[in-house]
Formats: C-alpha cells, structure tokens, sequence
C-alpha cells in the first residue's frame, strides 16, 4: 500500500489545466498505479480532482466532504478543548468538520483559554456557503490578532521557503546575523522585531508557534515545515509586504554561505539547495546572477549535469520557468544578453521535447535561433537547428528533419562538435528514409571527423552513438554495431550519463535477441527499463518500452508484453511521436499474432502501421509492417 498526502502540491491549481498534474514522472507513476495488472493499492489525498486519472478503471474518486461528529469531537478532546459534548458538536458541525480548521481551533483555545469551548463565541461563525478552505484564512486571520509583531513577522518570512527549512537558517534569515570580517545584524522592517528578541525569547516563540500548529517541527532531521494553507496565507502576506524583496536576499544570501562545493557528480538532492538558491536569486530580480548559478554551479558548464548527467529535465524545465514573467514560456527571459536569452529558451524547448511536448517546444528552439542569428552566435544556431531535426525526426516530418540537418552545419569551420552533431542527425533522417547509402556516407563523415577532434575516440558516442549503431544494426552489421555500443557504453559509463546508459543496454539488448540469445537479451532490457524510468526522458523510456515488449511479444509472453507495450503506445500517441508509434503498432501485431492467437487484430495493427509509415515515408516502418502482413496472411490463410 502507498500513500501519497497532499497532492495538490504537484497539480494545476487554476486555469484551464485544473487539476492536470504538473509533474510527467508522477503522473507517469500515478497511471501505472491505477493500472489492473497488479495488486498495489494506492491512496492519494488532495484538495484537486486527479483528471488524469479519470479514465481509468482502477482509479474511484471518493470527496471526503468532512469529519464526522464523533471524530470531530474526538479530535478537539485529543487536542485539549474542554466542555460538554454538545458544544464540540456543534463546533465540528459549525466548522463543517474540516481537520485542519478544527485543530487550528483546538490550538487557539488551548493557547488562549485554556481549552474551554465556551469562548470560541470570540470567533465570528463561517458563512454558510463560504469555500471550506476559506475558513482556515478566517481563523488564520483571528490567529494574527493574537500573534505578536515577531511572530507575525517570523511565519512571513518562513513563508518565503519552499522546502523544509534547516534550524541554521535562524541567525542569517530571522536574526539578521552576518558574518563579515566582524559579525553584525543586518535589520529591516521584516525582523526588526525578531532581532529584538534575545534567545530564550526567540525559542518562547517558536515553541508557542508549535502549539498554535501553525509549525511543525521535524526532530530526526532538525527541520521546520508548516500546512500549504497555513504557508499560503503568510506567503501572500509576505507578497504584499512593501520590503518583500529584501527576504529573498536574506535567504539567497543564506544558501550561498551554505552550498559549499559542488561534488563532481552530484545527486539531485545534492542540488537542491542551489536550485532554491537560484529561485531567491530570481525573486530578488537579479536574473543574471541567478542565471550563472545555473550554469556554473548546476550544470556546471558544458557538462550538463542536471540534463545529461541526471536526466532531470522536469527540474530543468521548473528552473527555466523562474527567469520568465510569470513562468510563462510565451514572455521574454528575464536575462539582459541576448546569447543568454536564447540558451534559456533552447534549454526550455529541450526540457519541454525531453519530456514528451514536442508541439510546445517547436516554437522555443525557433525563437532561440532569431535571436541567435541576430546575434551572430553560429554555434547556438547550429545547436537550435540540430534540436529541430531531432523533434521533427521524431514527429515524422522526416524531410523537414534532413532540411533542419542540413542547415544545423556550421557557419564556420572551426565549430567541428557541431558539425559532428549535424552530419549524424543528417544521417539519420536519411536512414529513417531509407537511403541508406547516403546515411552512411553521413555517419561514416562525422565519426572520421570526431577521431579527429578526440583521437582517443574511436566510435560516435552518446546519443550519436546510439544512432550510427542502430544504423549498422537495421542494415545487417550487428557486429559493428555491437562494438560502436559497447565503446558508448565504456565511455557513457565513465561520465555518468544516464539516458544513454540506459540507451547503451537496449540496443545491447535488441542485438542479443536479434541472435536469439534470450538470456542477455532480457537482462540487458531490463536494466535499460530500470534506468529509464529513473529519469525524466520520454523517448528514452518509449524506446525501452518498446524493446523489451517487442522481445516478450516474440516469446509469447502476453501480459508482460502487453503492459510494455500498452504503456509505450500511449506515450508515444500523447506525446506526437509518430515514429515511436508506428514501431510500437507493428509489436503489437506481433504481440496479437504470436502470444494472443489473434490474427485478424494483427493484421489490422500492421495495416495502420504501414499507412503511417507511407504516410510519412518512414522506410523502415513500411519493411517491418509489410513482413508482419506476410506472416500474419500466412496465418489467418491456414487458420
């Protein structure tokens, strides 16, 4: 059994998403929960209604619309209301039996009253067609009548965190504490009344804000958290604050006499702390600050951690979003230099492709090439126009692909990493057209030309490795392509990269079944599966999916096939791409024909594979759907 509390925190809160989750990996997670082929039970608590999960038979919504009398009653006695049963109950009726408003009472009462239920008269009464969570602001608001000026002043700029906030956060944020050559208190109009507190007064405060419940204090990790409500209502608070700005620089401040060194390879844990560095970099208004945290401190510069290392591209796409107006990838980058405006917008559109929304980061990498044509910066061009050629490779557009390959050859001979990068993504498109011949002049080009940048090297690598393997494999040298992918897989190995890691072991797998060598074919799947889905790379998962159904459809084995399959077809139709679907639709036939006795559903799986494929002239789907149409007529002709 799992529980995840809390939900709302990761959905569309408003708009015309409402509701939607936020996160592609949890929902992800959350459809493979509500699949009917295990036995996992899963609770999720929210304040939004889970639309994603709307169509799915293992999903039942249940409003729990509030606590009943007796467990309303109940829990104002465990938390020290005193008086007789009726007035508890017509408290939790009054109150509409809302846990968090009624333990917010409980608190006040207790604090102020000594629990008795009797003064709780003190407290206008809820309308009665008032939102339930409107009623905790109501009681909130009754809180900060009683509150005094550091209280008031500590829970706004604790507001300001987004995680759990560590206790060494007290003398830089609160206390105003700064170490300079000699240490001095730094006071403004949000902790003057902090700082004025010496320290027994200040842990009063704390302990008291503890029994208010408006603090939750974390004794194994030496944390403080608080309800969303209850942070929200300060937030807005602190929002509307004329000196807001100066807690960002507070907490800026703090977590960069905090972060320390970067390991060399890093955790997304690890980064966190930077990554909030850079939100209250952002919040203070200096995005060109914030922006070299994230290129030196995170990404630490051409190594791409969070990207290619981690394959973190939901916590890329949010990072990009705090150097927008409004987290609206419509406006213009925050940033003043017009190289930086483009890389944000490349890095969006990479993050928005990587994760499944192909259509919205079309338009991204198109306006990081107008400014960078504008600005002359040919390298980042060359870089935009090889991301085009890759979404277009996979939505289809095959011919769109070699044109935008083409065009993604530098303007200039010294930029041989980017020629590289566009001969192979030239050579793919080709293949997928089937012009093989021109492909692997293509490929056979851009390999001599990285000897030479890297005479260490001896093959393409990355995911250029991964495509110059495919191709000698499609074209019948598995032995080529076995070495190519094992040298990727050496050097990916030795930097830390992830999604072609996992690339690596589904080609390594796809090999060993094409010789039929089932045992090493399956383990390597697996553990392509395994990486896969610890990362946030929709094609990379896709394709994994897809090989190890296909490998279980060819072994009759039905359910397996079935779900990997199943998975990656919805994937891949929600996402546009078409070639993924139209491989994914010839597995299937496969699947019906071999391990479901269902030909007539297989012949009709192929057909549609096969009109796609001509449809978008992608050669290979057209081969493999026409041999599944042969075999599958040879069965129905006998059956």
């Amino acid at each position: 059994m799992l529980v995840l509390d809390g939900l709302e925190v990761l959905q569309q809160n408003a708009g015309d998403e409402y509701g939607l989750i936020q996160s592609a990996d949890m929902r992800a997670l959350l459809e493979l929960l509500a699949a009917p082929w295990h036995s996992c039970f899963t609770l999720v608590t929210s304040r939004t209604p889970l639309l994603d999960l709307l169509a799915y038979q293992g999903y039942a919504q249940r409003d729990v619309e509030r606590l009943d009398i007796l467990d309303g009653r109940a829990l104002l006695r465990q938390l020290g209301v005193t008086g007789d049963d009726a007035a508890l109950d017509r408290t939790v009726e009054v109150w509409d039996g809302h846990a968090l408003t009624l333990s917010l009472l409980a608190a006040y009462l207790a604090e102020r009253h000594a629990g008795d239920i009797a003064h709780l008269s003190d407290l206008p009464s809820p309308d009665a067609d008032e939102p339930r969570y409107q009623r905790v602001h109501r009681v909130l608001r009754r809180y900060d009548e009683g509150l005094g000026d550091a209280e008031q002043s500590f829970l706004r700029l604790f507001s300001a965190f987004r995680t759990p906030m560590q206790e060494n956060a007290f003398p830089r944020v609160f206390r105003g504490l700064v170490i300079k050559p000699l240490p001095i208190i730094m006071v403004t109009p949000l902790n003057e009344a902090i700082v004025a507190l010496n320290d027994l007064a200040f842990a009063k405060m704390l302990a008291r804000l503890e029994a208010a419940r408006l603090l939750r204090y974390n004794v194994i990790n030496g944390t403080y958290t608080t309800h969303p409500l209850i942070r929200g209502h300060y937030y807005r608070q602190l929002c509307a604050h004329p000196n807001r700005t100066e807690a960002h620089v507070a907490i800026k401040d703090y977590y960069l006499s905090n972060v320390g060194d970067e390991p060399t390879w890093p955790t997304l844990e690890q980064l966190h702390p930077l990554i909030e560095l850079v939100h209250h970099t952002c919040q203070t208004g200096n995005y060109d600050q914030a922006s070299i945290f994230v290129w030196e401190r995170i990404d630490q510069g051409d190594r791409a951690v969070l990207t290619h290392v981690l394959g973190a591209y939901e916590t890329t796409l949010d990072l990009c979003l705090e150097f927008f107006p409004g987290r609206n990838f419509g406006t213009e980058p925050l940033v003043s230099k017009p190289y930086a405006k483009g890389w944000f917008l490349n890095e969006a559109g990479l993050a928005l492709m990587s994760l499944g929304r192909l259509a919205d980061a079309e338009p991204l990498f198109q306006r990081s090439n107008e400014i960078n044509v504008k600005d002359e910066e040919w390298k980042d061009v060359s870089r935009n126009y090889i991301n085009l050629a890759n979404l277009l490779a996979h939505r289809g557009e095959l011919a769109a692909s070699t044109t935008m390959a083409y065009k993604a050859i530098p303007h200039y001979a010294e930029d041989k990493e980017s020629e590289v990068r566009s001969l192979c993504r030239l050579g793919w498109a080709l293949h997928l057209q089937g012009q093989s011949a021109a492909a692997g002049k293509h490929f056979a080009a851009a390999e001599m030309l990285e000897r030479k940048i890297t005479p260490s090297v001896r093959h393409l690598y990355s995911d250029l490795g991964i495509c110059h393997a495919t191709y000698h494999w499609r074209t019948g040298d598995i032995a080529t392509a076995r070495a190519i992918t094992k040298a990727n897989m050496t050097l990916c190995k030795k930097y830390h990269w992830q999604q072609d890691i996992s690339q690596c072991h589904r080609l390594l797998g796809e090999l060993a079944a094409t010789e039929e060598k089932n045992e090493s074919a399956r383990t390597q799947l697996d553990e392509a599966l395994k990486i896969a889905r610890s990362i946030s790379r929709h094609d990379v998962l896709i394709a994994a999916l897809l090989a190890r159904g296909r490998f279980l459809a060819w072994r009759s084995d039905a359910s397996a096939s079935r779900s990997d399959l199943d998975e990656a077809l919805d994937m891949a139709t929600r996402g546009g791409y078409r070639i993924f679907e139209t491989d994914i639709r010839i597995a299937l036939a496969w699947l019906l024909a071999l391990a479901e006795d269902d030909p007539m559903a297989a012949r009709a799986s192929a057909t549609r594979a096969h009109a796609i494929s001509a449809q978008i002239g992608y050669h290979w789907g057209c081969v493999d759907a026409a041999e599944a149409l042969s075999r599958y007529q040879k069965v129905i002709s006998t059956s």
